[in-house]
């Protein structure tokens, strides 16, 4: 064995111990990188004889270290759970939004909400029931009538404007899934590439994965490492990401509530046939649900409510009759009530009468200034299967739905939170490790250079023996 062999040796732990001294310098640098996973040199030691053969020699000594390795600290089990985790948590917290602005569009409870616009205009009609020759208290009453309209038309139109928000949104973070799982199918080509040319791929992989886990918040997804160091990335089993290729998505169908029915909001895939993306979780099925359930539900039900306001109106109304007076006449000659409300629905409800005269608050036409029929009216209010007792149920349904999602959004924030915390526990820098690291690595190069300090020393002395 020669005598400088010990030369190498020191030399080797040199060049280890300051590749090690870089990475934590890297790991350091990195500690607020979003997705960032530490890196850790895995070191190996040389051995004096690789080969045996018969007449091989060795002091036993070995040959130094070499550097087999530098491992990416990342568990793909956390990985895969903190996506799952995250994808659950994108579409719960999308919920949560619609609901809150679902309940902002009908605004309950309110001192000016509908419920209380309804109690108003009932208590006019009690009104008109007391003094049913007072044109005050008539024209208190269309007042009323018109408010409640009017605050119907503009709830629908608000549960309409926000359908075709979020039709918009949902078309937007469409587009983000396909500029995403691009720059995944990019990265894939890089890090397949630089692995062939036996070059480091741990930084590629750390942005990969986050736009990964991007397309999971939004879509649920779900990944698969190959043995090349690619993933694939599935929607439901339906691959989108393969390699450096990708399925690219669109968002088809109606861009307003009334369009549902003849063109449902789907997401489906753009190549040959266009068939349906199966999309159950992320914050893209949030967006689907609210297009195809939660606000169509809320307009159906304040349809159903603007229904039965005007069906039920319209029945006692016919049976009254109003103090119309016929010119020359001074004197009423009562006609039988017609529709007080015009319309279907939320959406083209309106009040039919502009004359107060109209108004049938007399239930017989012998005795025109009689408020029998608008007592009656008046009444309505506590039909159980009139307007007020619908609407009620209607908002105290919402609301029930509204506080479930926030309930369950809390506690998945929670179970989110704790995952993603024990993932950086795992594979986040540490600054009490590195600084050991740094101090252990520092310490060990400070021995290595000894080493050689002292082989060349004890060299100068074996070459100045004889002068």
């Amino acid at each position: 064995m020669s005598t400088f062999s010990g030369l190498n040796t020191a030399l080797s732990a040199l060049y280890a111990q300051r590749r090690g001294l870089d990475l934590t310098g890297q790991n350091i640098a990195n500690v607020n990188t979003e997705g960032y996973s530490r890196q850790r040199v895995e070191l190996s030691p040389r051995e004096a004889i690789t080969d045996p053969a018969r007449w091989s020699t060795s002091d036993g000594a070995g040959d130094g270290v070499e550097i087999t390795d530098v491992t990416r600290l990342h568990n793909e089990f956390m990985t895969n759970r903190t996506r799952a985790e995250h994808g659950l948590n994108g579409y719960l917290q999308a919920q949560r939004t619609v609901y809150a602005n679902v309940e902002q569009a009908l605004g309950e409870p309110s001192d000016n909400g509908l419920q209380a616009q309804l109690s108003e205009y009932w208590a006019a009609w009690s009104d008109v029931a007391n003094r049913p020759g007072d044109p005050s208290a008539r024209t208190a009453l269309l007042s009323r009538a018109n408010t409640v309209t009017t605050s119907m038309s503009t709830t629908r139109q608000n549960l309409d404007n926000l359908f075709g928000a979020t039709r918009e949104a949902l078309a937007a973070d469409v587009e983000v899934v396909n500029q995403t799982s691009a720059g995944v199918a990019d990265l894939n080509a890089r890090i397949a590439l630089a692995r062939t040319a036996g070059m480091p791929t741990n930084e590629l992989s750390d942005k990969r994965d986050q736009l990964v886990l991007k397309l999971s918040e939004l879509t649920g997804a779900t990944a698969r490492v190959k043995t090349d160091g690619t993933v694939d990335v599935m929607l439901s089993g339906a691959m989108i990401v393969q390699g450096d290729t990708t399925r690219n998505l669109q968002a088809v169908g109606t861009t307003t509530v009334d369009g549902r029915t003849i063109a449902p909001v789907q997401v489906r895939f753009t190549d040959a046939g266009n068939p349906v993306a199966s999309i159950t979780t992320g914050k893209i099925a949030s967006h689907m649900e609210a297009l195809t359930k939660t606000v169509p539900d809320a307009v159906d039900g304040l349809d159903q409510v603007a229904s039965v306001l005007i069906q039920t109106v319209n029945d006692q109304h016919r049976l009254g009759f109003d103090i119309t007076v016929t010119p020359p006449a001074t004197a009423p000659s009562p006609q039988p009530g017609g529709d007080f409300f015009s319309g279907t629905d939320a959406k083209d409800i309106s009040v039919a009468i502009t004359d107060p005269t109209k108004i049938a608050a007399s239930s017989t036409s012998t005795t025109p200034y009689q408020g029998d029929n608008a007592n009656l009216m008046a009444g309505v209010a506590k039909d159980p299967a009139g307007a007020d007792t619908a609407y009620r149920n209607y908002i105290v349904g919402i609301g029930i739905q509204g506080q479930t999602i926030n309930r369950r959004a809390d506690a998945q924030q929670v179970i989110s939170d704790d995952v993603t915390a024990a993932e950086q526990a795992e594979s986040g820098v540490s600054l009490d490790e590195e600084m050991t690291n740094m101090i252990q690595f520092q310490r060990a190069y400070e021995a290595a250079a000894k080493v050689i300090s002292t082989i060349d020393t004890t060299l100068d002395t074996l070459i100045n023996m004889k002068r």
